[in-house]
C-alpha cells in the first residue's frame, strides 16, 4: 500500500492531524501580486486545506478498499478518480460481501473506459442500496463515470465503511487527516478542479452522526484509538510537559554557555593577542584609506580652500556693506540680527554646498569636468600662441638674420682686437719677412748684374749722357722762362693732394674696418635721445592725463559721431535694400537651419533655440487633441453599434422565423425590441446597481470594495499585456483555427481584439495591431508545409484584418474600381457568359419562345459540340472579346492604383512575402506573387467586384445580368492573379491563355510592387520609447466580452503560456476563473453586462517592465534638463552653455519662464475634460523641475549626462550632440504628430459618415421586422379571451393542481405532470440514466413556468417515498430561447440534468407549445 510520507508539519494544539496555518508556510505567491499580501494569506492558506483535507479524505477511502481487498491498488491518492472511473475496484468491493449478485465484472484492459463499464458501477450502487444506504450517501453514475462529483462518490465510500462498521462487516475506515503530505501543485490542481467542477464538499467529518440520523440508530460511540489515547494523555500533561522541556532548554543552555567560557578562558590570551592584531590591521588599513583620499583631494582642498577664502571674502564685504547701511538707516540690533541671519544663511549654502562637492559621484565627474575644460584651455592658448608665432614668422627671421649678423662682427672685433694686441710682434715679424725677402731680391740682383756688368755700365753710360743731355736742355729751356716759380708751387699742391688723398684713403679703410661699432655706438646714442624724448613726452602726459583724456574723448566722440552719421545716411539711403538682405539672410538662416532640423544630423544649439516652441502644446492642439479623441470614441462606438444592430437583424430574423414556425410567444421578440431604445440615467443606474449586488468588477468606482477593486486592475492588465505582446493573441488565432469551436465563439474573440485595438483609430494602437498581424502571419506561415496550403488556407486572424481594413476598403475600391464598375453595370444589354455549352442552350430557349416549338437540335451536348454550332461559336467569341476588353480595364485600374492601396493592406502583403521567402527560399518570383495576389486581390479586392453594392459603388442593387457580368470578370481575373494557365478543366478558355500569360505577368509584378513597403516602424515612426512615451487609450468593451474572452483564454492556457512564470499564466491564475451567472436575476445580470463599458490599460505590475526603462527615464530627464539651460543660458554649443556659470539675472529669467508656462497650463485647465494623452510632449513640460532653482536644474542636467556618458550613449567631444539631435527629433515628431492628427480627422470623418449610413440601412431593417411584430401581436390579441383548461376530476393532474394550490406555490404560466412512460410512449423522453423503460412508471416529469420563457422540468421517484409520496431526482430550468437556438442547429435530442436524462427536442417544443 502506496502512501504519501507523514507529515512533519507541526499540528494545531488539541486538535491532532489539523494542520497550523502560519504566515511562514509555503504558498504560491502570484508574481503579479505588487500589494502585500498580509490580508488574503488566511484565504489562500485556508483554500489549500480544504484540497489537503479532501484528499486525506481520498487517502482514507483508498486504505480503507485496499484493507477490505487485502491487495494494493495499482494507483495513488491523486489518480483516484481515474482508477475508480470504471468501476472495477467498486465492483470487486461489492463481491467481498455479495458475490451472488456480482457475478460478473468486465474488466477489459485493452478498452480503457467503455460503457460496459457503467455495469460496475451499477452492481455497486445496487450493493450498497441492498445493504441501507440511504439515498442521500449514494452518487449516480455520471457523478463518477463522467466525473461529474467525484466529492460525492468519495463520501459515499466513507458512509458505506461507517456503515459496514455497524453491521460488524468491516473494519471503520481510518483518520489520515494531518499524516500526509502533498505537493503545492498538487493541492493547487485539486482545488482547481474542485471550483471547475462547482459542487458542494460533503462534510466528512459528522457523517457518523448523519448515518445514525438517516437509519434512526443511536450515534455510535468512537473506540479511541491508541494514536486518539495518547494524544489525549499528553494533551492533559500539557503544561507539565512544557515546564519541563522550559527547565530542559534552561539547563542546556547554562551548560552550553559554561562550556563557552571555558573554552574562552582557556584561550584569553590568544585572543587577546588576535584582537590586537586583527585592530591594528583594520586600523592601518583605515590610516591608509585616509590617506589615499587625502592624497587625491589635495588638489581639490586647495581649490576648496581658494573658494572658501573667496566666499569668505565676499560674505565679509558684503557684511561690511550692509553693516554700513544699516548703521546709517536702522538701530544695532537690527543690524546684527539681519547679519546673523545672513552668515546663517551662507553658512547652510556652503554646508550643502560642501556636502555636494564631499559626494564621490560629484567630485568623480566635477574633476573630469574640469579636467576636460583645463584641456579646451591650453589647447586654446597653444593653437593661440602658434598662430602669433605664424603671423611673427617674417619677422623672426629678420630679427634672426640682424642677430646672426651682429654675431659675426662681434667675432671678427674680437679676432681684431687680439690682431691688435700682438701688433708689434706680426710687425717684427713682417719687417723681418720684408727685410729677408728685400736681401735675397738684392743677392739676386747683384748677382744678374754681376754677370751683365760690362753691358749694363755701357747702357747705363749711354743712358746717364743721354738724361743729361736732355736735362741739359730742359733745363736751358726752363730757365730761359720767367713763370718756373709758379709752376713749382703747382707741382708742390699736387704732391700735397696725394699725399692727402692717400692718407684719406688709409683713414677710409680704417673706419671700414671698425664701422660696425660705430654704428652700434650711434645706435645707442639715438635710443638714449629717444628715451629721454619719450620720458619727457611720458611725464608731460602723466602730469596732463585729464586733458589728454578729455581731449581724446572729444576727438573719438567727434569720429564716432562723424562716422555713425555717415553710415546713418548710407543706411536710409539704401533701407529698401538693408531690409531685403535681412531677410534675405533671416530666409537663408532659417532655411538651413530647418534643413538640418530635418535631417537630424549634428543639429546646432541655435536650431534648438529657435524652433523649440514646437515642443509646446498651443490651444489649438489641445483642442484637436480633445476633438480626435472624441471622433475616435464616436467611431468606436458606431463600429460597435453597427456590428451590434447586425447582430440584432440576424437574431431577430432567425426569431421571427422561429416563431412561426414553432407558434412561439412573442416576448422574446418583443424584449429583443425593447434593447434599441434609449439609454436613459436611471437604466445606467440600474445596471450599476444590479454589477455591484453581483459582485462585478466593472459596476463603477464608488461601488468597489478590495477584492473586485483587484480584479479591476487585473483585468486591466490583462487586456494591456494581449494588447501589447502579440504573441498571445497569435498563439489563440493559430490554435483556434485548428481545433473545433463554435463560429459564435469564434465572433466574439474577432470582435474583442477589434475592440481592444480601437479598430486601428490610433497611431499606437495601428502600429500594435499590425505587428499582430505581422506574429500571426509568421505562426501560420511557419506551420505550414506547402505553399498552396497556406494560401489556400482561411486562418482567424484574416476575418479580423479584413474587418479593421473595411473603411479604408471602401474608400480605396471608390476611387480604383467604381468607374470600371459602373461601366460594366451600366451595360444593360451587355453579355459576357464565357461558357459554350450555357451560350447554346440560352440560344435554343430563345429560339423555343420565338418560335413556340420544340428545336430540332440536341439540348445535352458538351463545348465541342455546341463550338460546332456556328452562331453559338460566333456569340462565343463577341462574348470572350468584351470579356477580354473589360477585364483588361479592371488589370489596368488595379495596377495604378498602388499609391490608393492602405498601408496597412501593403504591410500584410509585405510580411506575407518576407514569412513566404523565409519558409519557402529558392522559389520563382511568380510563385511567391500569386501567394501575395491571394491576399490582396482575392481577399481584398474580389468582394468589392462581385458585390459593389455592400461598398456603394452603385446607387442601388445590381440586375442579376450585370452580377453575372461581374462574376466572369472576377473569375477571369481569379485565374489571371493565381498565374497559371486555363487547362483541361476549362478547355474552351485556352485560347485566351496568351493574355492570360501576359496578365498574371503584369498583376505579379503590382503584387510584388504593393508589398515593397517601408517597415511598421519607420512608417509609424516608433522607437524604443513608443510604449513609454504614448500613453494607452481606453477601450469600450461590455463585461460579457471580457468575461467570454477571459474563459477562452483559460481554454487555451497550456498552449498560449506554457510556463507557470509567464505574465499571462499568472494574471489568470490570480483572476481564479471566470464568474458566473447567479440563478436569481440571471437574465437581468446578462443584460447588465451586455453595456459596454470604459475599460483603462494600465501597466502596473512589476514583472511586466521594461529593461530599458531607467535608461529611457535618463535620457528623458538629460533632454528636458538640457532644454531648460538653453532657454535660460543660449550659447554656441552645448558644452558652452554648461560651462556658464549662474547668476541671479539666470535665477530671474528661470522664474519668468516657469511664470509663463505656469499660467498657460492653468489657461488650458479651464475647459480641458479630460487628461492629455501626449506623454511624448509632457516630457518637456517643468512640472517635476518648477519647484528647483535653476542652479540645481542645471546641476541635475550635468549629472544626467555624465551618467548617460558613463553608459555609452552620448559623449563629450562631440558637445553631447546626441542630446539635441533627439531633441531635434523630438520637434519633427511633434509635427508629423500634427500632421497625422489632421488626416486621422479627415480618416475619422469619414468613416462615420459611412457608418451612419451602414446604421439607417440597420435600422431600416429592424423597423421592418418591428413593423411585423406589431402587426403579429395585433392579430394574437383579436384571438385572445379568457380561457380556463379543463382537469378531469381524479386524474393525476388534478391531485398535482390541487397539491399546488394547497402548497401556494402555483406556478404563473401553468404545471403540467407526466408519467416518464407516458412521454416515452410519445416519443419526446428518450432515455434516464440509472433507470430502464420498464421503470419509467414509477417516475414522474412535472413541466412548469412561472416566468416568461423559461420552463423548470423535474423528475421525481416515486419508488422512494419522501412526505408527499415521491421523491426529487433531478430538476433544471430551460429557456425557450435555448430550445429554439438548437433546433436552429439541427439539433435531435436535448440532454438534460447534466446528461442524465435526454429528450427528443422537436417533440418537446411541440408539447410545450400545446400547453
Amino acid at each position: 500500500m502506496s502512501f504519501p510520507s507523514l507529515s512533519s508539519g507541526e499540528d494545531v494544539a488539541g486538535i491532532p492531524g489539523r494542520l497550523h496555518l502560519s504566515r511562514n508556510a509555503s504558498a504560491p505567491v502570484t508574481p503579479l501580486k505588487t500589494r502585500p499580501m498580509s490580508g488574503l494569506w488566511a484565504d489562500v492558506q485556508r483554500s489549500h486545506l480544504q484540497a489537503y483535507e479532501y484528499m486525506c479524505h481520498i487517502g482514507e477511502a483508498q486504505q480503507w478498499i485496499e484493507g477490505c481487498l487485502g491487495e494494493e491498488l495499482g494507483f495513488g491518492v491523486v489518480e483516484m478518480d481515474e482508477g475508480l472511473r470504471n468501476g472495477v475496484v467498486l465492483a470487486r468491493l461489492a463481491q467481498i460481501w455479495d458475490g451472488a449478485s456480482v457475478r460478473k465484472i468486465f474488466d477489459d484492459p485493452r478498452l480503457k473506459l467503455g460503457w460496459r463499464h457503467t455495469d460496475n458501477i451499477n452492481h455497486f450502487l445496487v450493493f450498497v442500496r441492498k445493504v441501507g444506504l440511504p439515498e442521500c450517501f449514494i452518487f449516480i453514475v455520471t457523478d463518477l463515470y463522467d466525473k461529474k462529483n467525484i466529492p460525492k462518490v468519495i463520501y459515499c465510500i466513507h458512509a458505506l465503511s461507517h456503515l459496514l462498521a455497524r453491521r460488524g462487516m468491516a473494519n471503520r475506515i481510518g483518520n489520515l487527516v494531518g499524516r500526509l503530505q502533498f505537493t503545492d501543485d498538487q493541492l493547487q490542481q485539486t482545488q482547481k478542479g474542485l471550483k471547475a467542477a462547482g459542487v458542494p464538499m460533503p462534510n466528512f467529518g459528522d457523517i457518523g452522526r448523519e448515518l445514525a440520523k438517516e437509519i434512526n440508530e443511536e450515534v455510535e460511540q468512537e473506540v479511541e484509538t491508541e494514536d486518539e489515547r495518547r494524544d489525549r494523555m499528553l494533551l492533559e500533561v500539557e503544561d507539565s510537559i512544557v515546564s519541563f522541556q522550559t527547565l530542559c532548554r534552561q539547563y542546556l543552555a547554562r551548560q552550553a554557555l559554561a562550556t563557552q567560557k571555558a573554552r574562552l578562558k582557556l584561550a584569553e590570551r590568544n585572543i587577546i593577542k588576535l584582537q590586537a592584531l586583527a585592530r591594528g590591521a583594520l586600523l592601518r588599513r583605515l590610516l591608509a584609506r585616509r590617506r589615499n583620499q587625502q592624497r587625491g583631494l589635495t588638489s581639490w582642498a586647495a581649490k576648496l580652500q581658494a573658494i572658501q577664502s573667496q566666499a569668505r571674502g565676499v560674505l565679509v564685504r558684503r557684511r561690511t556693506q550692509k553693516l554700513k547701511v544699516g548703521l546709517r538707516t536702522s538701530s544695532m540690533s537690527i543690524l546684527k540680527l539681519q547679519s546673523i541671519a545672513r552668515a546663517k544663511i551662507a553658512k547652510n549654502q556652503h554646508s550643502q554646498l560642501t556636502k555636494v562637492l564631499h559626494h564621490p559621484k560629484v567630485i568623480k565627474n566635477v574633476v573630469g569636468l574640469q579636467a576636460a575644460a583645463r584641456g579646451a584651455l591650453e589647447r586654446q592658448r597653444q593653437a593661440r600662441l602658434l598662430y602669433a608665432l605664424q603671423r611673427a614668422e617674417p619677422s623672426v627671421i629678420g630679427l634672426q638674420a640682424h642677430i646672426r649678423a651682429a654675431l659675426v662682427r662681434r667675432r671678427l672685433r674680437a679676432q681684431l682686437a687680439r690682431l691688435h694686441d700682438a701688433r708689434d710682434v706680426v710687425v717684427l715679424i713682417q719687417a723681418a719677412c720684408r727685410a729677408f725677402m728685400a736681401r735675397k731680391r738684392m743677392l739676386n740682383l747683384i748677382r744678374g748684374l754681376r754677370r751683365a756688368t760690362s753691358g749694363i755700365v755701357a747702357l747705363q753710360t749711354l743712358a746717364r749722357a743721354k738724361m743729361v743731355q736732355v736735362a741739359r736742355k730742359e733745363l736751358s729751356k726752363t730757365l730761359a722762362k720767367t713763370q718756373v716759380i709758379v709752376a713749382v708751387n703747382n707741382f708742390q699742391t699736387l704732391a700735397r693732394a696725394a699725399l692727402v688723398r692717400k692718407q684719406h684713403r688709409e683713414q677710409q679703410k680704417q673706419l671700414d674696418f671698425v664701422a660696425p661699432d660705430i654704428v652700434g655706438f650711434q645706435a645707442m646714442v639715438r635710443a638714449a635721445l629717444v628715451r629721454n624724448e619719450y620720458w619727457a613726452w611720458r611725464d608731460h602726459l602723466h602730469r596732463s592725463q585729464l586733458e589728454a583724456i578729455y581731449l581724446q574723448s572729444l576727438c573719438r566722440g567727434l569720429l564716432q559721431r562723424r562716422k555713425f552719421q555717415n553710415k546713418l545716411k548710407h543706411y536710409r539711403d539704401n533701407l529698401h535694400k538693408v531690409v531685403k538682405i535681412q531677410s534675405l539672410f533671416r530666409a537663408n538662416q532659417q532655411r538651413e537651419q530647418y534643413k538640418q532640423l530635418t535631417l537630424g544630423k549634428n543639429v546646432n544649439v541655435s536650431t534648438i533655440k529657435n524652433f523649440v516652441h514646437l515642443l509646446d502644446d498651443s490651444e489649438t492642439d489641445f483642442q484637436e487633441e480633445v476633438e480626435v479623441e472624441e471622433l475616435r470614441k464616436r467611431v468606436v462606438e458606431a463600429i460597435r453599434e453597427n456590428q451590434q444592430l447586425e447582430t440584432d437583424v440576424s437574431e431577430l430574423d432567425v426569431k421571427i422565423a422561429l416563431v412561426v414556425q414553432n407558434v412561439k410567444s412573442f416576448e422574446e421578440v418583443v424584449k429583443a425590441r425593447k434593447r434599441h431604445g434609449a439609454d436613459s440615467a436611471a437604466a445606467h443606474a440600474a445596471r450599476a446597481s444590479v454589477l455591484a449586488a453581483h459582485g462585478d468588477p466593472f459596476a463603477g468606482p464608488n461601488t468597489l470594495d478590495q477584492t473586485t477593486r483587484r480584479k479591476l486592475e487585473l483585468y486591466q492588465q490583462l487586456f494591456y499585456l494581449l494588447q501589447t505582446k502579440s504573441e498571445y493573441l497569435s498563439r489563440l488565432f493559430f490554435r483556434l483555427s485548428r481545433i473545433d469551436v463554435p463560429d459564435k465563439t469564434k465572433r466574439v474573440a474577432e470582435r474583442v481584439v477589434l475592440t481592444l485595438f480601437g479598430y486601428g483609430q490610433d497611431r499606437r494602437e495601428d502600429f500594435l495591431l499590425l505587428k499582430l498581424f505581422q506574429m500571426s502571419i509568421q505562426e501560420e506561415f511557419m506551420a505550414g508545409q506547402t505553399i498552396e496550403q497556406v494560401a489556400s488556407a482561411h486562418p482567424m486572424y484574416i476575418n479580423i484584418a479584413f474587418n479593421y481594413v473595411r473603411p479604408k476598403q471602401v474608400t480605396f475600391v471608390k476611387e480604383a474600381l467604381q468607374e470600371v464598375i459602373r461601366t460594366v453595370v451600366d451595360q444593360e444589354e451587355l453579355d459576357l457568359e464565357s461558357d459554350p455549352v450555357v451560350i447554346y442552350r440560352a440560344r435554343i430557349n430563345l429560339e423555343e419562345m420565338r418560335t413556340g416549338m420544340r428545336s430540332r437540335k440536341p439540348l445535352d451536348v458538351d463545348y465541342v459540340q455546341a463550338l460546332a454550332d456556328f452562331d453559338t461559336r460566333t456569340e462565343f467569341i463577341h462574348h470572350l472579346q468584351k470579356l477580354l476588353a473589360a477585364t483588361k480595364d479592371f488589370v489596368a485600374a488595379i495596377t495604378s492604383s498602388t499609391k490608393r492601396v492602405p498601408y496597412s493592406v501593403r504591410y500584410m502583403a509585405r510580411e506575407t512575402l518576407a514569412a513566404l521567402t523565409m519558409r519557402f527560399p529558392d522559389q520563382p518570383e511568380e510563385v511567391y506573387a500569386a501567394a501575395v495576389g491571394r491576399l490582396v486581390y482575392y481577399r481584398y479586392i474580389n468582394p468589392a467586384i462581385v458585390t459593389p453594392e455592400t461598398f456603394d459603388l452603385v446607387p442601388s442593387t445590381i440586375s442579376a445580368q450585370a452580377r453575372k457580368n461581374l462574376g466572369e470578370i472576377s473569375a477571369l481575373l481569379t485565374q489571371v492573379t493565381s498565374g497559371a494557365l486555363f487547362g483541361d478543366e476549362s478547355p474552351w478558355m485556352m485560347s485566351i491563355n496568351t493574355f492570360v500569360e501576359v496578365a498574371s505577368k503584369q498583376m505579379g509584378d503590382w503584387f510584388l510592387e504593393v508589398a515593397d513597403v517601408d517597415s511598421a516602424e519607420a512608417q509609424y515612426h516608433a522607437h524604443e520609447f513608443l510604449d513609454a512615451t504614448v500613453q494607452p487609450k481606453p477601450i469600450y468593451i461590455s463585461p460579457n466580452e471580457v468575461y467570454a474572452m477571459h474563459g477562452l483564454l483559460l481554454r487555451n492556457l497550456d498552449a498560449l503560456a506554457a510556463s507557470r512564470d509567464d505574465p499571462l499564466h499568472s494574471i489568470l491564475t490570480e483572476l481564479d476563473g471566470v464568474p458566473n451567472f447567479g440563478d436569481d436575476g440571471s437574465y437581468e445580470l446578462h443584460d447588465a453586462r451586455d453595456k459596454a463599458i470604459t475599460l483603462e490599460l494600465t501597466n502596473r505590475f512589476a514583472v511586466v517592465r521594461d529593461d530599458q526603462a531607467e535608461l529611457k527615464a535618463l535620457w528623458v530627464r538629460a533632454k528636458r534638463g538640457v532644454l531648460a539651460i538653453l532657454r535660460v543660458q543660449p550659447a554656441k554649443d552645448l558644452v558652452e552653455s554648461l560651462m556658464q556659470p549662474v547668476t541671479d539675472d539666470h535665477e530671474l529669467l528661470w522664474e519668468e519662464i516657469i511664470d509663463t508656462e505656469m499660467t498657460a497650463e492653468r489657461m488650458r485647465q479651464r475647459n480641458r475634460r479630460m487628461a492629455s494623452t501626449t506623454q511624448a510632449d509632457s516630457s518637456y513640460r517643468l512640472e517635476d523641475i518648477r519647484t528647483q532653482s535653476f542652479r540645481d536644474v542645471k546641476a541635475h542636467a550635468i549629472f544626467f549626462l555624465l551618467e548617460l556618458e558613463k553608459q555609452g550613449k552620448v559623449t563629450r567631444q562631440d558637445g553631447y550632440q546626441e542630446v539635441l539631435n533627439a531633441i531635434a527629433s523630438d520637434v519633427r515628431s511633434k509635427h508629423r504628430k500634427r500632421l497625422q492628427r489632421q488626416q486621422e480627422k479627415a480618416s475619422m470623418r469619414e468613416a462615420l459618415q459611412h457608418l451612419k449610413e451602414r446604421k439607417k440601412s440597420f435600422e431600416e431593417q429592424i423597423k421592418s421586422y418591428h413593423d411585423y411584430v406589431d402587426m403579429a401581436m395585433t392579430t394574437m390579441q383579436k384571438g385572445k379571451g379568457p380561457k380556463r383548461r379543463f382537469v378531469m376530476p381524479f386524474t393525476k393532474q388534478y391531485f398535482h393542481l390541487r397539491d399546488l394550490q394547497r402548497s401556494g406555490h402555483q406556478p404563473q404560466f401553468g404545471s403540467f405532470k407526466y408519467s416518464a412512460q407516458d412521454l416515452y410512449m410519445k416519443g419526446i423522453l428518450l432515455s434516464i440514466d440509472q433507470f430502464s423503460p420498464r421503470q419509467f412508471d414509477r417516475i414522474n416529469i412535472v413541466i412548469s413556468s412561472n416566468k416568461i420563457g423559461i420552463f423548470t422540468i423535474e423528475v421525481f421517484n416515486s419508488a422512494h417515498g419522501g412526505p408527499d409520496g415521491s421523491t426529487l431526482i433531478a430538476a433544471t430550468d430551460v429557456r425557450m430561447e435555448d430550445l429554439l437556438q438548437a433546433q436552429f442547429e439541427n439539433k435531435v435530442s436535448l440532454a438534460l440534468f447534466d446528461g442524465m436524462a435526454k429528450m427528443n427536442l422537436n417533440l418537446l417544443l411541440y408539447q410545450i407549445n400545446k400547453k
